[in-house]
């Protein structure tokens, strides 16, 4: 009796950087900072960050640590299989009991004597037994099966449980190391969609500096992804 138990999972893996913003932005950009990430496309808040995503990994920057975080990430399906199994052993204590039919003529007409009458009586009863005690065994064997069929499972589900896990630990070790190989690459993507909503952040900081001093003529234009800002202030 054997029982074969098969699991699926997936298998993460990652290496991640963090650059400190504090010191390289001035106080007025990381506070415009979060409202421009807040209506950038692309980005989303979780929880205490704000996300982007991109292709093998995800950029997020922590308003409370004023860092972003560079992710590349990786996952792959894993499967794993457990087996079990057992020999049944078992003693059959029964009566069985069956009849066997024989016909005869008084004169022996075409050789149907009471000896041959007698011989298809035995064989038939003999099948009839045997006909019986094949559904006694298998009955039996399908009552034993059933009754070791919770443990065997479970054996089988515990085995392939541990070789899922081994099989996650590993892949998930390949999954980190091809994540390092590939961090400066998601760092370029990262910096360059961050770098388009500090534009903004920069952007809002400036002209809230100029309105808050009364600044006249204020002009904000914005080209091939270049931002130019006017305005005239009394001195």
């Amino acid at each position: 009796m054997r029982r074969r138990v098969t699991l699926r999972g997936t298998a993460h893996g990652e290496a991640r950087i963090r650059e400190p913003l504090g010191t390289s932005l001035g106080a007025p950009t990381l506070a415009a900072l979060p409202a421009a990430l807040a209506h950038a496309e692309g980005w989303r808040r979780e929880e205490h960050r704000y996300v982007h995503s991109l292709e093998g990994g995800y950029v997020a920057y922590l308003p409370e640590s004023r860092e972003i975080e560079i992710v590349a990430t990786g996952q792959r399906g894993v499967e794993a299989a457990g087996d079990a199994g057992m020999l049944l052993r078992g003693e059959l204590t029964e009566t069985f009991e069956a009849e066997g039919e024989g016909v005869y003529y008084t004169d022996g007409e075409g050789g149907h004597t009471p000896a041959s009458a007698r011989r298809v009586a035995e064989t038939r009863a003999q099948h009839a037994l045997d006909h019986q005690v094949r559904d006694a065994l298998h009955a039996a064997q399908e009552a034993a099966e059933l009754r070791e069929a919770a443990a065997l499972e479970s054996d089988a589900g515990s085995r392939a449980r541990n070789e899922l896990d081994r099989r996650t630990a590993e892949v998930s070790e390949e999954l980190r190391r091809d994540a390092a190989l590939r961090l400066e690459a998601v760092g370029v993507q990262a910096r360059n969609a961050f770098h388009r909503v500090l534009a903004v952040a920069y952007r809002d900081a400036i002209l809230a500096y100029a309105r808050s001093r009364g600044a006249l003529g204020v002009v904000c234009a914005e080209r091939d992804g270049v931002v130019d800002i006017q305005f005239e202030l009394e001195v």
